[in-house]
């Protein structure tokens, strides 16, 4: 399972940003979130990928 490291609290996230370069994502694949503020941490799965310019992919999840 893939992580990635966010600000705030990660169950509030509805999308976020990753580089093109970083990792290779699916739809329907599911990933965990930790934060970098709290040892909060949950497991989402991405809804859709969708390009978000400038080498930037948009991870949507459920």
């Amino acid at each position: 399972m893939k992580t990635i490291t966010v600000p705030g609290d990660p169950a509030t996230i509805r999308a976020i940003m990753v580089a093109k370069a970083d990792q290779q994502f699916h739809d329907h694949e599911t990933i965990r979130l930790d934060s970098s503020d709290s040892d909060a941490s949950v497991e989402k799965t991405i809804f859709r990928i969708v390009d978000g310019g400038e080498d930037k992919w948009e991870l949507q999840f459920e």
